[in-house]
């Protein structure tokens, strides 16, 4: 890590929420497929936190979204809109976490099958606190561990940043926690930089309009899904008011028939359900 980076931490030593928005960045590490323990991916990862809460999101949506709002400006002035997100690099964390204080109610927003899902939880972790102690980027950090979605987790959190808050769903900790991973490794957040910010950021996902579900209702239709990838597409052709749209290839700008379609959207999704298999929440995925 660089110097100025090392610097920048050590600066904000015994860092208090001041009533201005924090962003505290993560790089987040994880092994898509449990069966290719080799093959690891790595994405930023911000946690923007405020007085009134805090949201967790992959850093890949600032730019999505900056893109878009450039797109409309430049409709704007001349008249057509054209919104292009084909050069943007996909985000492979796809869930946004959002925390409210001092409630500390969590909710996951997450997409699957042209569903837009909210799934919201209070539930408190029950941490056990440890006497081992280490340094992370200057910070003296303590060790706690718990149990999360069928998994043993190792945090490292840090007395002197006095936020309950931490990477993903986890919280509650006298501190921030700086690293969190599972046991095995499989899933690692650890923190890589500090800095203010002035403004709430703007993520265009929270104007999607959301289906808020119960775990067991999510569980319910992640597995419909699994069952038949192309169930949407489906019913889309059958409805009256799209019989007869006619949708083509992004590639080839060819017209795709209704099989060509089902096909395609079978072969992708349970491409991707092999692929991706090695979920953080065990429990919202089996």
């Amino acid at each position: 890590m660089k110097n100025y980076i090392i610097l920048f931490f050590l600066l904000f030593l015994s860092l208090k929420i001041d009533g201005q928005t924090q962003r505290f960045i993560y790089e987040y590490s994880f092994k898509p497929d449990s069966l290719n323990k080799e093959n690891v991916i790595k994405e930023i990862m911000n946690l923007d936190i405020s007085d009134e809460g805090s949201t967790f999101y992959s850093n890949l949506l600032l730019d999505k979204d900056s893109i878009f709002m450039d797109q409309v400006e430049k409709g704007k002035i001349s008249g057509n809109i054209t919104l292009d997100f084909r050069k943007i690099k996909k985000s492979q964390a796809n869930f946004i976490i959002s925390k409210k204080y001092p409630s500390l109610e969590i909710t996951l927003h997450t997409s699957f099958n042209a569903l837009n899902l909210a799934v919201k939880e209070n539930k408190i972790l029950n941490w056990k606190i440890q006497p081992e102690t280490n340094i992370i980027e200057g910070f003296k950090v303590q060790k706690a561990t718990t149990n999360f979605a069928g998994r043993n987790w190792i945090a490292w959190f840090a007395n002197d940043i006095q936020l309950q808050d931490g990477p993903y769903k986890f919280c509650g900790l006298p501190g921030l926690i700086l690293n969190m991973q599972d046991e095995h490794g499989d899933h690692i957040f650890n923190i890589i930089g500090i800095k203010k910010k002035y403004s709430r950021t703007f993520i265009n996902h929270f104007k999607l309009k959301e289906i808020t579900v119960t775990e067991q209702k999510f569980n319910k239709l992640w597995n419909e899904y699994r069952s038949d990838p192309a169930k949407n597409i489906k019913q889309i052709h059958s409805s009256s008011e799209m019989a007869e749209t006619i949708f083509y290839d992004s590639n080839t700008k060819s017209p795709l028939s209704k099989q060509d379609l089902i096909r395609n959207k079978e072969q992708g999704d349970r491409k991707y359900f092999k692929y991706y298999n090695n979920y953080i929440e065990r429990n919202l995925y089996k």
